[in-house]
Formats: structure tokens, sequence, C-alpha cells
């Protein structure tokens, strides 16, 4: 069997340049020279010890054909994908390689990949040993499988890649969009960079712009290659991206101020009749006469409920297509919703009406959005919340 390497560009949205290569292996039997695909290759191994021989083999390979590259640009980075099995066998094999290399470490990023082996202690100690040695741990295929959050506080990664089932997610709409790009900001909170692969289409390259990614791979900017040759059509394919991108993909639609201003010029009258004294069933009904409007609750200047929510006319928690389920929940008089944004914005900004993105309400399991505005009544600020039906997704 021989082994060879191929390599594919990954790019940084943000500086429009190439920054690395992933070296994906290639392997051919040595009696025909067909081509044997590495799942295949690897799935025909019967012992981690084998898998491990390979993954080193195909490491060695790797590090000397990128070094044989002339046009890699200095500085670049190699992405090695490496199994756990390697790993829990120790990394002084693959140090050395690295050692014997023209590559200082600094300029490879190892991958772990997504497996159910669990992350033992020769695990994290060969990722500590890599990382001390000075190469950068990444985490592949985040979101799929065994590899997610306790990954990445286990292995604090300095680069996470993000499985193509999210990418494929995150295609389907505006809400798993935002979703998506919550998780990058999470990730970004856990100090590491995000790649988003498997994009194939200015579709998917817009989703990673609009997701706040990093980095980006896959086949619109560029197929695996025999050499890291750079080239200038992954450049064009980044820039086409960047032309055509509308920030407004992830982003609210550009009308909700306009749409909801009846429900806010609503809420506002509302909370300067409260103001007056008047009660909170009559002082809600012209808001709660308007399209989509649910219900309204008051809450003190701590966040707790005042009395119970008051409905649209006709209506109730049971009424409205809550589910069933949520029964238990049903019954929200006194209580505490100061740990809610749509609260404590309020509070920061008296007067002015405060609009939440959609989310599942703890109030009947109903997708909702959240208008907010704090008001004086007497000598304490208040704060009326009122919910308005968003459908799901």
């Amino acid at each position: 069997m021989r082994l060879g390497s191929a390599f594919q560009p990954i790019l940084s949205l943000s500086h429009g340049r190439m920054v690395g290569w992933e070296a994906l292996l290639r392997a051919e039997r040595m009696a025909d020279g067909r081509p044997l695909p590495p799942a295949e290759l690897f799935a025909s191994l019967r012992t981690p010890a084998q898998r491990a021989d390979l993954d080193l083999r195909g490491l060695q390979a790797h590090l000397q054909h990128f070094a044989q590259t002339p046009a890699a640009a200095p500085g670049q980075w190699l992405f090695l994908n490496l199994d756990p099995a390697s790993l829990q066998r120790g990394v002084a094999p693959i140090l050395k390689a690295i050692a014997a290399s023209a590559l200082p470490p600094e300029r490879l990023v190892i991958e772990v990949l997504e497996s159910p082996m669990g992350l033992d202690g020769a695990v994290r100690e060969g990722v500590q040993a890599l990382r001390e040695a000075g190469c950068l741990i990444a985490l592949d295929d985040f979101g799929a499988g065994h590899s997610n959050f306790e990954r990445v506080f286990e292995l604090r990664p300095h680069i996470v890649k993000l499985d193509r089932h999210v990418l494929l997610r995150a295609k389907q709409g505006r809400g798993p969009m935002r979703i998506v790009a919550q998780m990058v900001a999470l990730l970004h909170e856990c100090g590491a960079l995000v790649v988003m692969e498997g994009i194939e289409t200015l579709q998917g390259a817009h989703v990673a712009l609009g997701c706040d990614v990093d980095l980006v791979q896959g086949y619109f900017f560029g197929r695996p290659e025999a050499a890291a040759a750079p080239g200038s059509a992954p450049l064009a394919r980044l820039a086409e991206a960047w032309r055509s991108f509308d920030p407004g993909l992830v982003q609210e639609p550009a009308d909700i101020s306009r749409r909801l201003a009846p429900h806010s010029e609503a809420l506002s009258q509302a909370c300067a009749d409260l103001g007056q004294g008047e009660m909170l069933g009559p002082a809600c009904v012209p808001f709660l006469a308007l399209d989509g409007a649910s219900l309204c609750y008051l809450l003190d200047d701590q966040g707790l409920q005042v009395g119970e929510a008051v409905f649209r006319p006709g209506h109730s928690m049971h009424s409205m297509g809550s589910a069933p389920q949520f029964a238990p929940l049903f019954d929200c008089s006194r209580a505490n919703w100061s740990r809610r944004a749509y609260f404590r914005r309020a509070l920061r900004q008296p007067g002015v009406v405060q609009v939440t993105r959609p989310y599942l309400t703890l109030q009947g399991g109903r997708m909702c959005r959240t208008l907010s505005l704090a008001f004086q009544q007497g000598d304490r600020l208040q704060v009326l919340c009122a919910d308005l039906e968003v459908a799901p997704g």
C-alpha cells in the first residue's frame, strides 16, 4: 500500500487570504494502483495499535509532502488529523516525526478526530504534550457524535471545526442560523477559533459569514490537490462571497421596528395608564387587541411578577394553544424574571421599549417575542411585559 497526501485550503474570512491547508490521506494498492478510500482502509484495521501505526505513517507522509511543496507560503498552518488511538499509545513517535521534519511545531495544527473513545488520561496527556511542544490543538467534527462542549472543556482546543451537519442545519433558515451563530459565540468565549467546513456553495459561504466563524474550508473554495499550491481561485471565491453577502441574513428582519411600531405605542400608552393608577387588565386592552398579542404581565423592580398575567379577550393560558405538557408552568404569579435580558434592559433604559428575539416561553411552552418597558409608578420602577406569538422556526 502506497500513501500519499492531498491538501485542501483553509481561509480566514476576516483576513481575506489562505492561512492553512488540511492534509488528507490518499492510499492506493501496490498491486494495481487502485485507490483505497481512507475510511475503508481504517475500517479494515482490527486493533487500535494498527490504527495508530497507520496514523503515524500518514502523518510522516504529510509532513514530507508538505515540506516539499515550494508554493506553500511561509507561516501557513498544516492541519493534521490524529486518531485518539495514537494519543493513547503515547505521542513520543509523533513528536519524533515532527522533530525530523522541516516544519516547526508552531505551524502544525493537530486535529483530534471525533471518536466514541473516551478522553482518558493518556489522551489528555498526549494533547498536553503536543501543546507544550508548540503545536496548536483542534477539535474536529464539533456538533456530531461524541464531539461536544464536554470535549471543548477537556481539551481546551485552540481551534474547533464544526461538523458539516451544523452547516446543513444553519442553511434551513434565519432561526437555525442564529442558533449556530450563538454556538460560535460560545466557542469564542471558550477561547477557540472556529472553522466551518464542508462549504460547497455560495450559500454555504454566506452562512459562514453570517455565523461569524473565523475560518472556512470546502469545495467552494478549493478541492484537495496533490500540492499545496495557493492559486487565485480560492481568493476569488472568497471575494465573491463578501461582495454578495447580506448582513441581514442572520439578523432580525430590517423592518421589525416598523412592524412592531403599533405594539410599542400601545405598550407605552398602557404604561402611562398604569402610572396614573389604572389596573393592569383595562390598561392592556388596546395592546391585546393588536395582531399577534397574547398576554401582558407586570414585574416589580426586583423582577417579581405582580399578580397574574392578562390575556387577549376570551383567552387564557389553556385556550391560546399552550402545550398541555407545560401545564405545571402555567401559573406564573410571583415568578422571578430578574434574570431575563428583557427585564434588565428595560431597567437600564426606562421609557424605551425593548424587543427580544423569538424564544420558547416558560409561560405555556410557545414560541414568542417579548416587549418590555420600564415606567415609574409612585416612587418605584415597574416593568410591563407583553408577549407576541411567533411561528416556530
